[in-house]
Order: structure tokens, then sequence, then C-alpha cells
């Protein structure tokens, strides 16, 4: 009995240190797998602490996004080339912007696309989506519109044209030679004429929306220098500081427009006649017009009076006018003034006493000279550049050579007399060209 007594407590034993070894064993494989998972967290994780799984789903979810944002950039340039092939440009060039801004080298990309589509006799290249357009956000294209067309217009610029090249193509088949046979020497030479000794610039801004081919056209620096060497003559210097581009020297440089009449309205009251109601006394409100039209010769012609604009601007349609209250004379720019210089030559009448009292009066007609001498300011009317003219001098000389009789009169100037002149186009100053220009 105390054999089998010790052999049951042997065995109990053997049986409690098995179980614990069984929970030791437990336990330390547990925390061997709790090292291993961690290690394995930890290989997994950069020096920064970002885990390279989420680096390699982020590469993931941004190559999506790159296709898919030259995948639009394909539909808006694929749409541009539609509107304008029907001639649609200014739509066009919304669209032509649009792809430019989210993939700067689409025109390249889908250059490379197209040659390498044709190579293969592929079909032209067109738009998968036939709702696109209508699907297209509408604030994303006004946020677009917005930003500069710098892009559009650089690549316009950069376009040229080769010895064979023509300058624009047949829109309808017609029998007579069309435009496109010109060289674009002589294109250039007919936008001369656009232009005209009136520089009239403006129509030369609407040839360029012709086509592309008249754009490049219009664009020619040497019209350009031409323009400005007509404008402000031995002042012109060069452009070096408006990025060497005669154009924006014209655009951006105080100027003078030629194409209509700088135009300001002025009243004052003045008394009437007395009645015999003691009781009423009549005032006047009158009312007259100033009106001054510069010529790229350096001729400026001014006229005061009572008549309405309609009536008037058809007056000054010539420099050489022969209306009486037609003031002729010259002005010259400088820096952002204007100085106008102008004679107005008028005969007064004169009665001198004879020593003997019988004989009458002696009548004397004599000339008087009077001579303007105007400065103003050129400013900006709103958005419009250059067409204002603010009064900064005005000063009067009468000389008298028979009765040797020279004074002068500077004037005050308050804006209630003398507002400022605000330019206003006239058609038909710019209907008809009589020289090109040169």
């Amino acid at each position: 009995m105390a054999i089998s007594d010790s052999e049951n407590n042997d065995s109990d034993c053997d049986y409690d240190a098995q179980s614990g070894n069984l929970a030791n064993r437990t336990i330390e494989n547990q925390l061997e797998e709790f090292r291993l998972k961690w290690k394995k967290e930890i290989q997994q994780r950069t020096v920064y602490g970002y885990v390279q799984e989420d680096k390699e789903n982020d590469v993931l979810q941004h190559e999506p996004k790159e296709k898919q944002k030259e995948e639009q950039a394909r539909h808006f340039f694929e749409r541009a080339v539609v509107l304008e092939r029907e001639g649609k440009l200014y739509d066009a060039i919304k669209y032509y912007r649009a792809a430019m801004q989210l993939v700067p080298d689409i025109e390249f990309r889908m250059a490379r696309k197209h040659t390498g589509a044709s190579g293969l006799g592929s079909q032209q290249i067109t738009t998968t989506d036939p709702n696109y357009e209508e699907n297209l956000c509408a604030h994303d294209l006004a946020i677009r519109e917005k930003s500069e067309e710098s892009d559009v217009l650089e690549s316009l610029q950069r376009l040229n044209f080769t010895d064979d090249a023509t300058i624009c193509s047949k829109n309808l088949p017609q029998k007579g030679t069309h435009i496109s046979s010109l060289p674009s020497e002589v294109v250039i030479y007919i936008m001369r004429w656009v232009i005209s000794n009136e520089l009239d610039v403006r129509s030369l801004e609407q040839c360029s929306k012709v086509c592309k081919g008249f754009y490049v056209c219009s664009r020619d620096q040497e019209l350009w220098k031409l323009i400005c060497l007509n404008t402000w003559g031995l002042h012109t210097g060069n452009p070096i500081s408006y990025g060497n581009n005669w154009r924006n020297m014209f655009i951006n440089r105080a100027r003078v427009c030629f194409n209509g009449v700088y135009i300001s309205r002025a009243t004052y009251i003045r008394q009437g006649e007395q009645s015999l109601d003691t009781f009423y006394s009549p005032w006047h409100l009158v009312e007259y017009y100033r009106y001054i039209r510069f010529f790229p010769d350096g001729i400026v012609i001014m006229c005061t009076t009572a008549d309405e604009p309609r009536i008037t601007v058809g007056k000054l349609k010539s420099r050489y006018g022969r209306d009486s209250t037609i003031v002729h004379g010259n002005y010259r720019l400088n820096n952002n003034k204007v100085i106008i210089i102008a004679k107005r030559i008028t005969q007064r009448t004169t009665y001198i006493d004879q020593r003997n009292r019988r004989q009458p009066q002696k009548e004397v007609q004599s000339d008087v000279e009077q001579i303007l001498h105007l400065e103003f300011e050129m400013c900006d009317a709103g958005k419009k550049k250059h067409q204002q003219l603010l009064w900064t001098h005005y000063d009067l000389r009468f000389s008298n050579k028979r009765l040797n009789e020279d004074r002068a009169t500077d004037l005050v100037l308050d804006r209630h007399s003398f507002p400022p002149l605000i330019f206003s186009r006239v058609k038909s100053y710019t209907s008809q060209a009589e020289q090109p220009l040169k």
C-alpha cells in the first residue's frame, strides 16, 4: 500500500509537471508568434513610419488619376479640333486651353498618337463618349476661362510659314482664285492697305480673327514696327521694355487714338433779357461741346460748338476742313502727355478818328492771330486704354501786327468748365483707304 501510494504520488507529480510544461510552451508559442508578427510589421514600415504597402497603394491609386487626367485632356483636345473645323474658333480656344492646363504637352502626345494610328491604318481620332460635351463640368470651364490664354497664344505665335505652306484653305469650293493661292508677302501687303495711312489697327485685329494664317500675318513684327514709327515718329525708341515686341509696345504705351474723336460736354448759365416783370429774371442754360481729332502725321483739328456730335463728326472727317469753326494745329506726344499748338486768324475792324471832323472815321481791317497752347494727360477710360484726355494746361496768346498788340491769357482749369474728353469711335473715318501703311 505504501508502494502504491508513492507511485500514485509520483504519477500525480509527473502529471502536474507535464501540464505545467505544456502551459509554459503555450505561452512561449504565443509570445513567439507575437514577436514574429511584430517583426513583420516593423519590416513593413519605413524609417519615417509609413507602411510600404500604403505607399504601393498610393502609387497604384495615383496612376489611375494621371490616366484619367490625360484622358480628360484628350477629350478636350479632340473637342477643340472638331470646333475648329466647324469654324467656332472662340469655343475651340477654350477647349484647347483647358486641355493644355491639364496636360501641358497634350498637343505633342496627340500628334504622336495620331501619327502612330495613321501608320497602322487606324481611324481618325474621335471621342469615345458621345455625351461627353453635355456631361462636361461647367464649373471647371468657368474657372479655366478666367486664366490667361498665354499657352494657346504662344502656340499660335510659334506658327510660321514655309515656302510651300498656304495661308489658309478653302471652306467651300469656288470657281475663282482663292486667297490661299497668294504668298504670305502679298497678304501682308494687303494688310498694309487695311491699316492704311490712318493707322486703322482695329481692322487689322479683325482680320486676325479669320484664320490661323491671317493671325500669323497680322502679327508680323515689321507691320507693327511701321505702326509704332507712324505713331511716335522720332521718339519711338525700341521695344525692349515691352518684351521686344512692337505690338505690345503699341498696346501698352501711352498714345492717342486716330479712328474717332475726343468729345467733352460743358454747360454754363447765361442771364437772359430783362422783361417788364421785375419779379421774373430769366436765365439760360447753355450747353456746348469740344471736339478734338488727331491724325497720324501730327496734325490735329479742334472745334467748339453747340452742335451735337451727330452733326459735327462729319465735319472733322478731313484734316483740310474749310469750316470756320475748325481750328487747325499740330501736336506732339511726350511720355503720357500730348501737347497741342493751334493757330486761328480772325479779322477785326478798327475805326480811326480823322483830324478833320468833317471827314468820316477811317475803317481799318486787321488780322488778329490767336495761338492756343493746350496740354492734356492721356489716361484710361475704365477698361479702355488711352481713351481719355485730362486738361493740364491751357493758355491763349493774341497778336495784332498792325497795331503792335500782344497779350497772353492763362485760363484757370476746373472740372466743370473743362471736363475730360472721352474718345468715341467713328466708323466712317476708316471706311476707305487712300494710301497703304508706309
